[in-house]
């Protein structure tokens, strides 16, 4: 078998949508996205001439968003095509031998740097981090961690790049602006040069057809190092203008983290009717984690009633395994709880 087959698809592959599945929860795409202000500016604001020219202020553009977005100097940051290629240029410049990766982990941080999981619990944990930390030259972890969902202390993060300065940490804040206060949960800022932080409207702003982020690091001189040479237009000018407008959409984001908040207690009180043990936090991720024996034949089962969800096992580091289920939009709440209720009626006469 295959590595790529180890992991499975991955969340939001549209080769879960057959056989009467209809509603597709392996996603961590906020589907209450794009903001209005996005579909707008694709509708009429776009010139003919946008379209004609070489991306040449593209990258400055992203970073002049982020820096406003994050309360932090330009200079601090790098443009590229979301976290994706970030994660891809570390494992291109630094030895895989010097890395290790918490388990469990999001899955380009395995498929990138094959073999140099850390084990640890169920969900990665400050001593797991600070282990890492202390036997590799670069550590990278999401936190909001992916799958989980759990966050970890900002505070706690930086002080464990601080006790280990030899050590580069890398923290993946793709979904930090889920959270009720994302610049509470953020490391960016912190004063500790050894600190790399990766951030993407992606996820949040529901425009994960486009391919923008930025990598902040208080020491540039390391971060350039870390990503290697760019291209001479690293990033494309419509993602970019689609990633500023979304992000100026402040009061969108903040109704959509209410309605976000509100969809996941709901599926959480929907998954406890199953077998396992369901991740509890209380940071406004939109996804749950059900750790759970044989996730994939649950998976299956909820296929089988028209809902997708991501299965997550050996591959990633969970043990046994877990499914990471995205909270659903109100409208498909019915949908969800019969496929819910069917699993748990199943387990139920299977026990009987």
């Amino acid at each position: 078998m295959s590595q790529d087959e180890d992991f499975g698809a991955q969340g939001g592959d549209p080769r879960r949508m057959v056989g009467g599945v209809s509603i597709d929860l392996s996603t961590c795409v906020n589907f209450y996205g794009p903001p209005p202000a996005v579909l707008e500016l694709l509708d009429g604001s776009i010139r003919a001439q946008d379209l004609q020219i070489h991306p040449y202020p593209a990258a400055e553009r992203m970073e002049a968003a982020y820096a406003r977005h994050l309360g932090v100097p330009a200079c601090e940051l790098i443009a590229g095509r979301g976290t994706t290629e970030f994660i891809w240029a570390l494992s291109r410049q630094v030895p895989h031998e010097r890395v290790a990766v918490p388990l469990p982990a999001y899955t380009d941080y395995l498929k990138a740097f094959p073999g140099r999981g850390f084990e640890g619990e169920q969900i990665p944990s400050i001593e797991q981090i600070g282990a890492a930390l202390a036997s590799a030259s670069l550590v990278i972890v999401s936190n909001p961690h992916n799958p989980s969902g759990v966050a970890l202390a900002p505070r706690a993060l930086i002080e464990a790049a601080r006790s280990h300065p030899l050590a580069t940490f890398v923290v993946d804040e793709s979904y930090v602006d889920f959270v009720a206060d994302p610049a509470a949960a953020t490391v960016v800022g912190a004063d500790v040069d050894n600190l790399v932080v990766l951030r993407s409207p992606s996820k949040f702003w529901g425009i994960a057809a486009t391919r923008v982020g930025v990598a902040w690091c208080r020491d540039r001189e390391r971060l350039q190092a870390l990503l290697g040479r760019r291209e001479t237009w690293p990033i494309s000018g419509l993602d970019v203008a689609v990633a500023e407008v979304a992000m100026k959409s402040v009061d969108w984001a903040e109704r959509a983290r209410l309605d976000l908040a509100r969809d996941a207690q709901w599926l959480g009180e929907q998954l406890r009717e199953l077998p396992g043990t369901l991740v509890e936090q209380d940071v406004g991720v939109h996804y749950r984690c059900l750790i759970c024996e044989r996730p994939g034949a649950l998976a299956a089962r909820m296929a089988g009633h028209g809902v997708a969800v991501r299965a997550l096992g050996r591959a990633h580091g969970v043990r046994p395994g877990a499914l990471r289920i995205l909270a659903p939009l109100p409208h498909q709440r019915p949908a969800v709880k019969a496929a819910v209720h069917a699993l748990a009626e199943r387990r139920s006469l299977s026990a009987a």
